[in-house]
């Protein structure tokens, strides 16, 4: 069993290894330092680029995990924001046009959330 992450440190040099690459922490130039300083891996043109290919992939990767994030906080903000303005008995009219200004979404948008809401 192989493990990666912050928290072990790891004797065995396939895992240093492995965990340095696919650290998000340590940008291509510092791992192509790493490789050839620590590892003794000669570093040639071709390595170099795959190295920075592979640090480019998972900043894309943890790119598209923030941006997920961020799409599901205000999806959860919406509905509460619904929720609270139906407790207050605020008309559906209201609602909407108060959902449509606050995230600049288009009333059909806003519709399909009061529909959920009301699930």
């Amino acid at each position: 069993m192989i493990c990666l992450g912050k928290g072990e440190e790891s004797d065995v040099d396939i895992l240093k290894l492995l965990n340095m690459l696919f650290s998000t922490e340590t940008d291509s130039e510092d791992k192509c330092q790493i490789l050839e300083e620590d590892f003794k891996i000669k570093i040639t043109q071709t390595l170099e680029s795959e190295v920075s290919l592979m640090c480019n992939l998972s900043k894309g990767i943890e790119e598209k995990g923030i941006q997920k994030g961020i799409q599901k906080g205000i999806q959860k903000g919406i509905m509460a924001m619904i929720f609270a303005l139906k407790e207050l008995q605020i008309s559906e009219d209201i609602i909407i046009s108060k959902i449509c200004d606050k995230f600049q979404m288009t009333e059909e948008m806003t519709k399909m959330y009061l529909s959920k809401e009301e699930n």
